[in-house]
Order: C-alpha cells, then sequence, then structure tokens
C-alpha cells in the first residue's frame, strides 16, 4: 500500500493522538451499526464523563473488538475511549469483566477428564514438541478471548512447580486423581508447599488425549474444567505434562484420597493450576506468547479497582513517566535479540503518589531488528528512510520531501509538516 499524509490529514491524526484517554466500565445496551454502539456506563475510572449512556464508535483496525461486542452482549466491559473533535467517542480497547453465567459457581476441582478419540482439536499451533506446558498456557488464552473477551492468565514459577509436580507423580506412581493418592495432599497444598499464597484457587487434570489441542477441547466441552478456564477471579496459571510411556495400571480416587478403580495402563498427563493473591496484580506480553518479533508489544496490565496511575521499565532502573492507569498499553521493548523483561508499577494514587504494586513479565524477542527512531529533530531535503520500523517520537519537524519506508510507522505526538512539506509513508 502506498499512500501521502497531506498536511490537514496529519494534523487530525496528531490531534486524536494527544487526546486524553478514559476508562470506564459498561455494557452494550444498543448496536446502532457495524462499529457504532451505544454503552451503558456503569462506573467511570479514569477521566471524567457526564452522564451514563454514551454513543460510540470502534477504532478502524479492532475488528476483533467489533465481533466480540456482537457476540458476548451479555457481558460487562472494561473499556479505553479516546475522544475525536469529528468522530467522537472511540473505542481504543475492551476486555470482559465476568465469567460466562452458566458457568458461576463450578467446583473448582472438576471430576478428572480422561481422553477420547472423538475430539478434534480447534487450533493450529506452531510449537516445537516438548513446549506442551507453553502450550497449555497460550491456548487457554486464546479460550478466555474467544470465551468473553477475558483479560489472560500469568504464568508464574510457584503454580507451575505445584502443576508439572503433580503430573509427572500420576505419571511415575500411577494415579489419576486431585488428591495424591500417596501423599494425601490435595490440590490447595500442593499450591501452599510450592510457595503459592493463594486467596482463590482451582484445578483442572487431564490424562489420554492426544495431544494438548485435544486436551483443552476435552476440558472447553466440560462444564467444570471449562469454568475454571473461564473464571475472571484468577489472574495467574501454572501448567504441568509428562508423556508417561510406561504400561502399568493407573488407579483413581475412590473418593477419600485412597486408591480406587483401576482404569487401565493412561499416557500424558496435563494440568492446569488456577489461582489469584491478594495484592498481587501481574504484567502480562502479548497475552502469554513465549516469542515475539517485534519490539512493540501489547501489555496486559492487571490493578485494583483503585488503581490510577501507572510506569513501566525494561531494566528496572530507568523507568517511563508515570501515567493514567489504562489496563492496555503499548511498550517498546529494549533492542536486540534475546529474553527482555518488562516491570511495571501501578498505584493507587496519581503520579504513583499512592500503594504501588510491582510487577514484571518476560518475553524472548527473535528475529528482530532496531527501529529507525527520530526525536527532536528536523528532517530536510530529499531523503527516503528505510528500516523494518520507523518510528518519529516526538517534536518531529518535516521541512523537506521524505519519504519512510518500514512494514510499520509510528508517528507520535508534535510530529509538523508545515505547509510546502512532504511526508509520504510506503508500508513495504
Amino acid at each position: 500500500m502506498r499512500y501521502f499524509i497531506l498536511i490537514g490529514l496529519f494534523m487530525l491524526t496528531s490531534q486524536v493522538m494527544s487526546q486524553s484517554k478514559l476508562l470506564v466500565e459498561g455494557k452494550i445496551s444498543t448496536v446502532l451499526g457495524d462499529d457504532t454502539f451505544e454503552i451503558q456506563i456503569s462506573k467511570v475510572r479514569t477521566g471524567q464523563l457526564n452522564g451514563n449512556r454514551l454513543t460510540v464508535k470502534i477504532i478502524d483496525d479492532r475488528d476483533d473488538l467489533r465481533l466480540g461486542f456482537l457476540k458476548f452482549r451479555w457481558q460487562k466491559f472494561l473499556i479505553t475511549l479516546r475522544y475525536d473533535p469529528l468522530d467522537g467517542y472511540q473505542i481504543e480497547s475492551a476486555y470482559g469483566l465476568h465469567s460466562p453465567p452458566d458457568l458461576v459457581g463450578s467446583s473448582p476441582f472438576p471430576a478428572p477428564l480422561l481422553g477420547s478419540a472423538d475430539l478434534t482439536p480447534s487450533h493450529s499451533r506452531t510449537l516445537a514438541p516438548g513446549d506442551e506446558e507453553q502450550e497449555i498456557v497460550e491456548l487457554t488464552n486464546v479460550e478466555r478471548w474467544n470465551n468473553g473477551m477475558l483479560p489472560p492468565y500469568k504464568q508464574v514459577s510457584e503454580l507451575h512447580d505445584a502443576a508439572d509436580g503433580h503430573s509427572i507423580r500420576m505419571a511415575q506412581l500411577d494415579f489419576f486423581a486431585h488428591c495424591d493418592l500417596h501423599s494425601n495432599k490435595s490440590p490447595f497444598q500442593r499450591m501452599t508447599e510450592a510457595g503459592y499464597n493463594w486467596n482463590s484457587a482451582a484445578e483442572n487434570i487431564a490424562a489420554n488425549y492426544v495431544d494438548v489441542q485435544a486436551a483443552m477441547v476435552g476440558w472447553m466441552n466440560s462444564s467444570g474444567h471449562r469454568a475454571a478456564i473461564l473464571n475472571t477471579t484468577y489472574r495467574e496459571i501454572g501448567t504441568g505434562y509428562d508423556p508417561d510411556t510406561d504400561n502399568d495400571n493407573t488407579y483413581q480416587d475412590n473418593g477419600s484420597c485412597d486408591p480406587g478403580s483401576n482404569i487401565g495402563d493412561m499416557d500424558r498427563y496435563y494440568t492446569q493450576n488456577f489461582g489469584s493473591r491478594s495484592g498481587v496484580y501481574p504484567l502480562v506480553i502479548e497475552r502469554e506468547l513465549a516469542t515475539t518479533s517485534s519490539q512493540m508489544v501489547n501489555l496486559y496490565v492487571y490493578g485494583p479497582g483503585s488503581a490510577t496511575s501507572m510506569r513501566f521499565s525494561n531494566d528496572g532502573v530507568s523507568w517511563s513517566n508515570w501515567m493514567n492507569y489504562l489496563p492496555d498499553y503499548s511498550w517498546q521493548l529494549s533492542a536486540g535479540d534475546g529474553m527482555k523483561t518488562v516491570y511495571s508499577e501501578v498505584s493507587t494514587g496519581a503520579n504513583g503518589s499512592g500503594t504501588v504494586y510491582s510487577s514484571s513479565d518476560m518475553i524472548e524477542l527473535i528475529n528482530s531488528c532496531s527501529p529507525m527512531t527520530f526525536s527532536n529533530e528536523t528532517l530536510s531535503g530529499t531523503q527516503t528512510y528505510q528500516s523494518c520500523e520507523i518510528i518519529a517520537d516526538p517534536n518531529v519537524t518535516i521541512s523537506g520531501d521524505i519519504i519512510f519506508q518500514a512494514p510499520n510507522v509510528t508517528l507520535d505526538n508534535n510530529v509538523e509538516v508545515p505547509a510546502g512539506a512532504t511526508l509520504e509513508i510506503q508500508n513495504q
């Protein structure tokens, strides 16, 4: 695609980007068009708004939000709004706040689920063999979005240790139950011993499914397991997998945490542990994908209902400015391939003045390139700039005839194209 940014159009774009954003809770009350909705607002978390009904449009590139609003009209959403003088209020992002109503009150430990040969995987994955535990996490977050636009779970080591340890013990000691039939420890006890100080928790287990995709289909077709996957009380997850290649008989729980019926030889044990901890509000990069090839990543920032401000860092030392709290935020990782950590602080007061909750998350940056960045400078003459990504931020003036060639071009606040100058963007 090739297009020119004219002066008037560019100034409008710059003005939209500089608008303050609002964070509200509300429901879809009326569908007014393909991209226009009326929302009934129940709470304004950040910013100011008069009235409790608002007509809004979805920004052009968010087809996922458009479909989600039509599919999940029962849902209460956490919505980020921005205001444009010409187009009015626009929805920039939205997340569901409640589990589906038919799942409320389900048991945190549904009956163990044995594999069924007629289940067909619903997702195509490219993870290598041996990455089953990561695949469980990623597919869980896919299901959360596809079944209510719910926030992603954050993988934590304590829950991973509890879940993985349980899969290994079931495989090695030939039992299939939530209660460990040899130690008599419940899932709650195992999570506590792994160092997870839960205030709510749940567990899913499955066995004999041919792969993770089939196990996920089985869980999602079972109301109790589906309830844990789509629960909005939990914020964190740990997963476990053991292939188990022996031919020994496997025993189930008789109801009193003792070996009961023999269910034959079982293979491939899957475990999910879910939970939340008081005062722990995770940061999740790219819905907990293992890798990314882009330095610009999407963050989901959990925070208490009173969250007011937030800030970020790539090294835990140099921080961004404090900004208004929003759960959805784009952030640039440090340059160069390798494991990257993003640190966050969320505060209940403006500019970090209240109680501060800290978190971090990691992702591997692979096959990336360093973006070409312009800031606080003037670009003159007739020039063509080429890169994998170009960022003009902030205070960039175009005084000549400039061409940006890149798949991704970001023009941020205070970029000016005066009369007589041109800026051409070629998305190549």
